[in-house]
Parts: structure tokens; sequence; C-alpha cells
């Protein structure tokens, strides 16, 4: 009986670590691998670092339409897709924001200039994704925001905030439910 029971309590273990596990693939879904691998390598951007800014700007919904008229599975402005495609020099379609290769291309390109302009610095770049370049070179003068110049020892807005240490703990999440992107 003794036995039972233990082989019983080892099968619930199991069950629940498998069920823990499997929910977490569900929350955490890596979609496009292909495109991410390739835009991330092409751009030289880290690949989790994209795989979990769509995460937070998307969660891989390449219908996704943001207030602010962004699209698709990396949240794209028109404005900002026609300024990377100008920039790759491919020329954008219409419906062309919402193809998962384009939009993730042309994202991770934004995202790696904004990692040029900021020194490689990931949190200062995906604060200038989410709120603009020009508002994050604003927040390195105002000294009550950042002591050196370099760094934000506060982001002031509170959605951009959130929005950098979202993605900072999506990396890390993705790092470890897919150590092989």
């Amino acid at each position: 009986m003794k036995l039972i029971r233990s082989i019983v309590s080892t099968l619930l273990v199991i069950v629940v670590i498998i069920a823990a596990v499997y929910g977490a693939y569900r929350l955490f879904p890596l979609r496009y691998l292909y495109e991410v691998r390739q835009s991330a390598d092409e751009m030289g951007v880290d690949r989790f670092l994209v795989a979990a800014l769509i995460k937070a700007e998307s969660n891989f919904n390449v219908d996704a339409i943001s207030r602010a008229d962004a699209k698709g599975v990396m949240q794209l402005t028109d404005e900002t897709a026609q300024f990377c495609a100008e920039k790759l020099g491919m020329e954008l379609k219409e419906g062309d924001i919402y193809s998962p290769a384009v939009n993730i291309r042309l994202g991770t390109f934004y995202l790696g200039r904004m990692l040029t302009l900021f020194n490689g610095d990931e949190n200062l770049a995906v604060a200038a994704y989410n709120a603009g370049e020009g508002r994050v070179r604003e927040w390195l003068k105002d000294p009550t925001l950042s002591t050196d110049g370099e760094s934000l020892d506060v982001i002031p807005y509170e959605e951009t905030r959130r929005h950098v240490e979202k993605i900072a703990t999506y990396k890390k999440i993705y790092k470890l439910l897919y150590p092989n992107i």
C-alpha cells in the first residue's frame, strides 16, 4: 500500500510539472521562429530580445493594431515601416505590414537601430521603440531622470516603464523555455 501511495504521489508530481511546463509554453509561444532567427541574425539583434518584444507588443498576433495605429506582430506604424523599408531598400505594398516576415524584418531593423543609437543599452532601445527616440533623448538630458546622461534612473511614462520591465522579464523566460532559439 505504501509503495502504491509513493508511486501515485510521484506520478502526481510529474503531472503537475508537465502541466506547468505546458502552460508556460502556451503563455509564451514562439511563432515565426525562422523569421525571428533570420531577421535577428541579419540585423545583429539578440533573438531572445526580438521574441520578447513580439510577445509584449502583440503576443505574435499578425492582425494586431494598437490605439496608435501600429500594426502587425512588432507593432509598427506605417511611417516607421516605410522608413525602415527605405533604409533596407525594400518596397512596401498594401498589406505587407501584416506579413510576419516583413513586419519582423522591419521591426528588428528598427530595434537594431535603437540599440545602435543607444550604445547597445537594451532598456533605452526598448523605451525608444515604445515612446520614441526623441523622448528618450529628452529624458537622458533631464537630471531628475538621468544622473549620468547615458542611462535612465527613472522612466517617466508608466506605460513605457512597465513595457521595458516586461520585455526584460520576457527575455529571461524565452531564454529558459527556448534555449536554442
